[in-house]
């Protein structure tokens, strides 16, 4: 009987750090990914993504892209890409580490800003690595595209959501 209710401890305690460990990984890694296109006329798509890591421990990779998809026209006259990177908590802060070619604008300690234009391209993208303090909960990415696609097409900007809400 001794075996018995010890293995059934052991089984328990093994039972309660599965639990644990599903809750703590399933808090950022619920949501780390959102995409969404938008028919232009001609023909052709306009995308906006955005992704991030769902778990880290000191640092987390993210990218954001707008993308025209289609060859009517094949290229924008400009295309962008505005991501929000963000540390989520109390007294949440965070570093962004970015494309070396986009634009980096800390809007508060928990809140940056990754910029990027392109021209006569198909794609704006960038890409980079968030590293939050230690009080941060969660992070999220929102990125948002906008571009001129030919001087009667062009895109407001629209925008997509990676995070827990």
């Amino acid at each position: 009987m001794g075996i018995s209710i010890r293995t059934r401890l052991a089984g328990a305690g093994a039972a309660a750090v599965a639990v644990a460990g599903l809750v703590l990984a399933a808090g950022p890694a619920s949501a780390t990914s959102d995409s969404a296109t938008w028919n232009l006329s001609g023909g052709d798509t306009f995308q906006v993504n955005a992704w991030h890591c769902g778990t880290y421990v000191s640092a987390c990779d993210w990218t954001a892209s707008t993308k025209l998809l289609g060859t009517n026209p094949s290229n924008a006259q400009w295309i962008q890409n505005r991501a929000e990177l963000e540390a989520h908590g109390v007294s949440a802060s965070l570093t962004i580490s970015k494309t070396p070619s986009a634009t980096l604008t800390m809007k508060s300690k928990s809140l940056g800003e990754v910029r990027w234009r392109n021209t006569n391209t198909w794609i704006a993208d960038t890409s980079g690595q968030m590293k939050p303090n230690f009080s941060t909960t969660y992070v999220s990415t929102r990125s948002c595209g906008s571009g001129q696609v030919t001087s009667s097409i062009s895109v407001s900007e629209k925008c997509v959501y990676a995070g827990a809400f």
